[in-house]
């Protein structure tokens, strides 16, 4: 249950809503209270955290495979890389709508097989997968990361 403002400014009670649909920010600017009201979609991020070994012609195969399956999948919201210059370490972040998404994606038989096969390529990996309630910001412009 949770309470949301109307577009005619009443309080109204939503028996469906979830506690996370939404925030209420109050704050007083020049004498005049601001009421900014936040739609809050959860996003998920999974983190795959990964030590390379040697990439060999199938595992480059394989991985734009992969790359085209997460994007053909619904709420896939897209991917950022980084690499770390002190080391070997590559983080790649995919953006997720929905744990629907990124669960329909681990379902794909080509995904299945490189998970299987990770020690041929990799030297170590770690994936995290996160929650991310809210997200915040400016200056990034187009290279901010994607939009809910």
């Amino acid at each position: 249950m949770a309470y949301i403002v109307s577009s005619n400014g009443q309080i109204v009670v939503d028996e469906n809503a979830t506690e996370r649909s939404f925030r209420v920010t109050l704050y007083l600017e020049e004498n005049r209270l601001i009421l900014v009201m936040s739609i809050l979609t959860p996003m998920y991020l999974v983190t795959f955290r990964l030590d390379p070994g040697e990439y060999d012609s199938e595992f480059h195969e394989l991985n734009d495979v992969i790359q085209t399956a997460a994007e053909d999948t619904d709420g896939y919201l897209g991917k950022r890389t980084w690499n770390a210059p002190e080391s070997d370490e590559v983080l790649v972040v995919y953006y997720w709508e929905s744990l629907d998404a990124l669960e329909s994606f681990g379902a794909d038989p080509d995904h299945k097989q490189a998970k299987q096969r990770w020690s041929e390529w990799y030297d170590a990996y770690e994936v995290t997968v996160t929650e991310v309630l809210e997200t915040y910001g400016s200056g990034f412009g187009d290279d901010a990361d994607p939009r809910r």
